[in-house]
């Protein structure tokens, strides 16, 4: 499997994970379904996932998109915390958190020199709501 291979899969994966987020799990809330216990599950899955990824990355080491990748996903991780703890202070109202993880990411990849282009925005989507489900979802008091 060569590098644009990899990259393809990491961004259908993203890709799915966006579509569940978005739709599917609104919609399974609707009918009834637990899905705070599925989401438990998916968070298990996701563990194991990352331990099969970090054991796979040194084989993967020097791919140009892979490495673009895994840049995006840690930015995201320290955005999405980032403005999480903004919001808990009162600096951010709720509705500014996603932009504000956004632009923490974008100004990463700048510091890199990496492009803004559609795909790198659909892989920045991806990441940082996965970042937010990997929170959790408590409710604010």
């Amino acid at each position: 499997m060569n590098g644009i291979e990899t990259l393809l899969i990491v961004l259908a994966v993203l890709a799915f994970l966006s579509i569940i987020v978005g739709v599917v799990i609104p919609l399974l809330k609707r009918k009834g379904v637990d899905v705070d216990g599925i989401l438990g599950q998916t968070k298990q899955a996701l563990s194991i996932l990352t331990e099969v990824m970090n054991t796979l990355r040194p084989f993967l080491t020097g791919v140009k998109g892979v490495d673009i990748v895994e840049k995006i996903i840690e930015a995201s991780k320290i955005g999405v915390g980032n403005a999480e703890q903004l919001w808990h202070i009162g600096k951010l109202e709720a509705g500014e958190r996603n932009a504000a993880a956004k632009d923490y990411v974008y100004d990463a990849l700048k510091l890199i020199g990496v492009e803004r282009t559609p795909e790198i925005e659909r892989l920045v989507d991806g990441a940082i709501e996965q970042c937010v489900l990997e929170l959790g979802h408590e409710k604010a008091v």
